[in-house]
């Protein structure tokens, strides 16, 4: 029997921001998604994250102990809680040199399978884990959706922290994106900042603007990495910034 997906609104509404630097991306369920759009979405094709292993890993993630040790050793650590419900569920938490700084609520993935135009079958998950930021931008522009995604902070493939239209607020609390984090546009700005504020190098610049990306650039300092399931320190150095990003469920 072949089992059949429909793509869903919300999962991929992630993108679709209202905002004046371009026009907004209409979805529907009619819509064929292609590979390049549940990319860009921070979808993860289910080869590389089955279900069944996300389960495992998620079920004997236990966050707690390494949470409270990234508290005490970073200068700044971002828990984002994608629970479906009960205490904390589906919030934003940041910590500055061991105190609670900020809260808010925010939209993880779906967690549901959609299938591409090429046979593909992505899942809207949010990984689990202990991560670094990778890339941080000022005004970040998706080509593939033609919609804008400001104060993005990347920090596992095509996943980010950034903001959503106003459309979507109302669905803050809740899972409602195709992978991503989203929060409000005054909320990803103070998230983006003080990830900025954690380690600025001397060299720091932006760059790409006229693309309309703003990408920020030599605002790092060398950090340790840090191992994905436990959040213990690595004996490696990465060029980062001195916050920790963490997602538990």
């Amino acid at each position: 029997m072949k089992t059949t997906f429909k793509m869903s609104l919300l999962a991929l509404s992630t993108l679709v921001l209202m905002q004046p630097m371009a026009k907004a991306f209409e979805i529907d369920d009619t819509m064929e998604l292609t590979d390049e759009m549940a990319l860009e979405a921070g979808m993860t094709p289910v080869e590389l994250a089955p279900l069944q292993k996300m389960k495992m890993i998620i079920k004997n993630f236990d966050s707690s102990a390494g949470i409270e040790r990234a508290v005490r050793s970073h200068q700044l650590v971002i828990v984002v809680n994608k629970k479906t419900s009960g205490a904390g569920a589906q919030t934003l938490t940041m910590y500055e040199n061991g105190t609670e700084i900020f809260h808010t609520n925010i939209s993880t993935g779906k967690e549901e399978k959609v299938l591409s135009k090429s046979g593909r079958v992505y899942v809207s998950t949010t990984p689990v884990g202990f991560f670094r930021p990778t890339k941080v931008y000022k005004d970040y522009l998706s080509y593939t959706w033609n919609a804008p995604m400001p104060n993005s902070v990347f920090f596992v493939g095509g996943i980010a922290i950034h903001a959503t239209g106003e459309a979507n607020y109302k669905y803050l609390g809740t899972r409602a994106s195709g992978g991503c984090v989203r929060t409000t546009l005054a909320d990803s700005k103070f998230v983006r900042e003080k990830v900025m504020e954690s380690g600025r190098g001397q060299d720091f610049k932006i760059v790409n603007e006229s693309k309309g990306r703003n990408r920020i650039a030599n605002n790092s300092v060398k950090v340790d990495g840090i191992e994905r399931y436990s959040g213990a320190p690595l004996n490696t150095k990465l060029d980062s910034w001195d916050t920790v990003i963490i997602v538990h469920e």
